[in-house]
């Protein structure tokens, strides 16, 4: 028979191995993918990440399948970062095992929210990102250097999003400069939060107002607006009261920047949002729809089948066993 062994190797991630019974020394590895439907955003080509408990139960399915037993597995086997360090002076090794860099996908989906210049967007996704794990140390014994070299990672990070995002570079590269410079004058600095976000919220409102249409900010307004409020029901007298436009004003623009509807859009993300529930939830429908302000759960089931051609509770199946 074979052996099964299972790996946490951190917070996020888990891994199980089963050693097969020949004279090879075959391996089979199950690897959890925490590319989540939240980090990426696209529903078909994602998986949702799985908790160590489910990667255990899985492993002895497929155990099951191949030797027609179920398996006996131990405690899960801890693997620090630590294990991979070979250098016997390198100051990491004094680091406690238990401490972890911030996550990358976190990063990733902060970034991504930086390119689209939504600053309601950003913000919870960088509160997100830094609570995810630790900066880390790039200056070992100076923490006034190492807070000034943390920033301007974060800072050249933030250049590279707003130029995807449609800053022109050398305005980019000029205003990363600018915020280089007046990190390195700084003699003293008390928050590095306060400052990675002072520094992304001014990248995010250069990449809102150098969108390629003409009435960008207006367009972007609405997308704030419409984050904001996903929980409640698209009314569009209230958004335009809110925004001080007309409410034709606001759906003509809309529509001619990007070829949809404000309602459609609105749509679109709330239906975004039921997904992530119905994967990282155990809510109901029922109540999935009155937390994104649907008016009941069979207009919720009727619009979620309209844009991805199938029910909520079958989308859940999917994902839960």
């Amino acid at each position: 028979m074979g052996t099964i062994k299972i790996f946490n190797t951190s917070r996020n991630e888990c891994f199980s191995v089963i050693i097969l019974p020949d004279n090879n020394q075959k391996i089979l590895i199950l690897w959890c993918n925490i590319q989540t439907i939240s980090t990426l955003g696209y529903f078909r080509d994602s998986f949702p990440s799985i908790s160590l408990e489910r990667l255990t139960s899985y492993t002895k399915v497929l155990y099951f399948s191949l030797f027609q037993k179920i398996p006996l597995i131990e405690q899960p086997h801890f693997i620090s970062d630590l294990a991979f360090i070979t250098e016997e002076n390198d100051d990491t090794n004094n680091r406690e095992s238990d401490t972890y860099h911030n996550n990358y996908y976190k990063e990733r989906l902060m970034l991504k929210a930086l390119e689209k210049g939504i600053l309601a967007e950003f913000r919870p996704r960088l509160a997100d990102f830094i609570n995810s794990g630790t900066f880390g140390k790039m200056a070992s014994g100076n923490e006034l250097r190492n807070s000034k070299n943390i920033l301007i990672a974060a800072t050249t990070l933030f250049t590279r999003a707003a130029i995807k995002g449609g800053i022109y570079p050398e305005s980019a590269y000029a205003l990363s400069d600018r915020c280089v410079q007046k990190i390195e004058r700084l003699r003293k600095i008390d928050s590095i939060i306060d400052l990675t976000q002072e520094i992304g919220e001014l990248f995010v409102n250069r990449v809102r107002s150098a969108q390629n249409f003409s009435n960008s900010n207006l367009i972007f307004l609405i997308k704030d607006y419409i984050f904001k409020h996903l929980n409640e029901p698209v009314n569009l007298s209230i958004m335009s009261e809110k925004l001080g436009y007309s409410k034709n004003y606001l759906c003509s623009s809309f529509k001619y920047a990007t070829n949809q509807t404000i309602v459609n859009y609105a749509n679109e993300q709330k239906i975004r949002e039921v997904q992530s529930h119905l994967v990282f939830s155990n809510k109901t429908i029922t109540e999935i729809s009155g937390l994104l302000g649907f008016s009941d759960q069979s207009y919720l089931t009727k619009l979620f089948k309209k844009y991805l051609n199938t029910t909520p509770t079958e989308f859940r199946k999917r994902y839960h066993i």
